[in-house]
């Protein structure tokens, strides 16, 4: 059986397109940028504490095809329950987007499954933030069939 790979056209927003990197800290974009990166980060350690610090308390869950999730307890009980689906994972970023109070970020997700194969696939996270700049809508826009796969196709398997 033959899986497809979800390709998300380059979208162009007005904006400024920033890295994310701790030395570009001198205005609030690349501060936000950095802060992105620290949320990565706790999502790709599995701290599911650290990532849940990033989010309102009435923030608004959506992960693929998935049903939205709302609040805390209900978007923690989903990302552990993804969480014990897969061995770990890694993001790579390639893009990041603002403007105004919604941040864009593309990437390339990589998932090492339990049985040991890393599958890599696209993706892009729409996030909205509230006056506190704490995160109240988060949409992630991937396909994770070919990470579930029982074959993946040979070109998304990473070694």
């Amino acid at each position: 059986m033959q899986h497809a790979l979800v390709i998300l056209p380059y979208c162009q927003i007005t904006g400024l397109k920033i890295e994310s990197s701790p030395e570009n800290n001198n205005n609030e974009n690349a501060l936000m940028s950095y802060s992105m990166k620290q949320m990565f980060d706790c999502i790709d350690g599995q701290d599911l504490d650290g990532f849940l610090n990033f989010l309102a308390d009435d923030a608004v869950f959506r992960f693929g095809n998935s049903p939205s999730m709302k609040g805390k307890d209900i978007i923690r009980a989903g990302v552990m329950g993804f969480y014990s689906q897969i061995h770990s994972l890694r993001h790579e970023v390639t893009g990041e987007w603002i403007n105004g109070n919604v941040t864009i970020i593309e990437f390339d997700s990589f998932y090492k499954r339990h049985d040991g194969v890393v599958v890599g696939v696209p993706c892009c996270v729409v996030l909205r933030f509230n006056d506190q700049r704490l995160i109240e809508d988060y949409r992630i826009n991937i396909n994770l069939g070919p990470v579930f796969a029982d074959a993946p196709e040979p070109h998304l398997i990473a070694a």
